[in-house]
């Protein structure tokens, strides 16, 4: 089990002046911005509307689990590029998740230490986190393991950021889908090797393959990322292996393999206030079998089988005498499937299907724990029906899901999401939607619910600027403190709004900012327990003359702490990222890459005793071939 203490702090004063400022300088960079694109000749490229951050036939699925154009989409949706991954000197998830607006990462003080996510004020159970549409959280916990992923194998991330429970059930605080890599059509053989090292002895190996031979694609991945830990007691050694296969049915359709295992061994830091150094051990098997057949030129079948196993080891021993302290073994089996039909024709775009798994799992407290020994043998059903029905440029997205498992009971989860293009250059949304958590599972236990609003604005009419805002309101019932035991009800409300830029001399920026009000509402006081304020920066370049490539990524967060909790948060984490490619021949390309974290040392974390890592340097190799 993870040592978790989150205490609060009342916001320090340079946090405030360092919020003023970046709202003051914002409307100063982008007529700035603006100023020195009009005296320069943009290509048609450039030019691009709505579009010129995402192509417009770019289709997301974790919506409504049918795949839609972004601008019909009435959800608050970031999708992330394996191009974007790259530049940003990512090992794991939890490092890409940290450099986008409104989600926020518990740094715990190295690459690959445990870290929570959360998004719009979320607790960290209620976000779900997806392989490929496959669930990653545990049923023990519901939170998801996130520094046990690797990036190299994943083609992009689609973030939903709020409730998504119309279409994956327990989601209450929004969705993380990563989508892998599929294999390369267009050759028979190809792929890349990448190693890197960094102080601490902090190393990162991985290598790829992908290629199609006579009709069977395959695309495969090993990786190791190790470190002898950049703060006390955060060491980590993990190995992961991710394989898919797919092959093309001769009358149309496909069938699709995949097999992902991960084996990490790392430090979750220490305590010195109770005396404890805590490590994990976890292993992670997941494989799926999905069979898609065209029924006709609108229609689609789509079926899948799945199966996971995880099964973690947490030890924390005495720091005085090194005697074991707790020992708590968990594992968890679980298998199922989904059936989904799609029909695209007139004005519909339908998904409508099933969802089933079965969930055994074995909590083994041998020491250092007051509970006994716990199994669980569960079936969770679940039934959605969602469509887009698009009128010209108004796209409505009514949705429905129901949702019952043993022991727990049943929940129904509705949606109406609405997606309007006014013109070329702007789409409003606007969402409304009930939703529900899976924290805990034991009979009579009251599952968290949450009732949803969000509305916002997408659009490019400054020349140049992309400019996108969410207003989001979630009210939320049974939520339970876990200081008292207590189930509250919450108001957790807010504004996120990105800009970005199109380059000048090949740089760009971009800038997020989420702010973050969250009250009891049975009370009325203000819950420390979660970050206020956000902020995300950054600056890209892009040469293609010199094939030189750098990013300079900021982010700050208002842990809004109390003063016994010793944190410190006054000071922007800054990351330098830069890659040069050093040759290229035919299909063949090396790259070197170089990356300084904290670049100005700088302290941001919510307990003084689980301090975030000062500054690293690394520096690698990339070989495509």
């Amino acid at each position: 089990m993870h040592m978790v203490r989150i205490r609060i702090n009342k916001a320090t004063m340079m946090r405030g002046i360092f919020i003023k400022i970046f709202l003051n300088l914002l409307p100063a960079l982008l007529l700035f911005n603006y100023l020195k694109s009009t005296a320069i000749a943009a290509s048609d490229e450039d030019l691009r509307t709505l579009g010129m951050f995402y192509e417009a036939s770019d289709l997301v699925v974790s919506a409504t689990r049918n795949p839609i154009p972004i601008s019909q989409s009435a959800e608050n949706i970031t999708v992330i590029t394996a191009a974007e991954i790259e530049m940003m000197g990512a090992h794991t998830l939890a490092d890409v998740l940290s450099n986008i607006p409104g989600v926020n990462i518990d740094d715990r003080g190295s690459v690959g230490t445990y870290s929570s996510i959360t998004m719009q004020g979320s607790s960290y159970s209620q976000v779900l986190v997806m392989l490929d549409g496959v669930r990653l959280n545990d049923y023990a916990t519901s939170v998801p393991d996130i520094v046990a992923l690797p990036v190299q194998n994943i083609e992009r991330i689609e973030i939903v950021k709020g409730p998504a429970s119309s279409s994956w059930g327990s989601a209450l605080g929004g969705v993380v889908n990563i989508v892998t890599k599929d294999p390369n059509e267009d050759r028979k053989y190809g792929g890349l090797l990448s190693a890197s090292i960094g102080e601490k002895l902090t190393r990162d190996a991985q290598g790829e393959a992908s290629g199609n031979i006579d009709g069977l694609g395959y695309y495969l991945f090993a990786g190791h990322l190790a470190s002898d830990g950049l703060s006390p007691h955060t060491g980590i050694e993990s190995n992961n292996l991710f394989g898919k296969l797919r092959w093309d049915l001769p009358e149309g359709g496909n069938l699709l393999f995949t097999v992902n295992y991960n084996r990490d061994s790392r430090q979750d830091g220490q305590s010195d206030v109770d005396n404890l150094n805590a490590d994990t051990k976890f292993h992670q098997f997941l494989a799926t079998l999905s069979f898609n057949y065209p029924l006709s030129d609108h229609a689609d079948l789509d079926l899948s089988f799945r199966t996971t196993s995880r099964l973690t080891d947490s030890i924390a021993h005495t720091l005085s005498t090194g005697d074991l302290s707790q020992d708590l073994k968990y594992h968890e089996y679980t298998y199922g499937g989904s059936a989904k039909f799609s029909w695209r024709g007139g004005i519909n775009n339908l998904a409508a299907g099933v969802d089933f798994d079965h969930i055994e799992s074995d909590t083994d407290p041998n020491s250092g724990f007051d509970f006994n020994h716990i199994t669980l043998h569960s079936d969770k059903w679940g039934g959605f029906l969602n469509d887009t029905l698009l009128f010209k440029d108004l796209a409505i997205s009514p949705g429905i899901r129901y949702d019952r498992m043993n022991p727990v009971g049943d929940f129904f989860s509705p949606s109406l999401g609405i997606a309007w293009n006014p013109t070329a250059k702007i789409t409003l949304r606007s969402y409304v939607g009930y939703g529900y958590s899976l924290p805990i599972i034991q009979p009579g236990q009251p599952q968290e619910k949450v009732l949803t609003f969000q509305a916002g604005v997408e659009t490019t009419q400054i020349p140049f600027v992309w400019f996108k805002t969410t207003f989001f309101r979630n009210q939320l019932s049974d939520v339970e403190n876990f200081n008292t035991g207590l189930l509250e009800n919450e108001l957790k409300q807010g504004v996120e709004v990105e800009v970005k830029s199109l380059p000048i001399f090949y740089t760009s920026v971009s800038a997020g900012y989420t702010f973050i009000d969250i009250t009891n509402r049975d009370t009325g006081e203000i819950i420390k327990n979660m970050p206020r304020n956000l902020v995300k920066l950054g600056l890209h370049y892009n040469d293609d003359r010199y094939s030189f490539r750098g990013a300079l990524l900021g982010r700050y967060v208002d842990w809004n702490a109390t003063p016994d909790a010793n944190a410190r948060y006054s000071a922007v984490i800054w990351d330098l990222n830069l890659a040069k490619k050093v040759f290229t021949v035919h299909d063949t390309a090396m790259e070197l890459f170089f990356n300084a974290h904290n670049l100005f040392n700088g302290a941001q974390y919510p307990d003084g005793e689980f301090k975030n890592a000062l500054r690293w340097v690394e520096g690698g190799i990339r070989f495509n071939f």
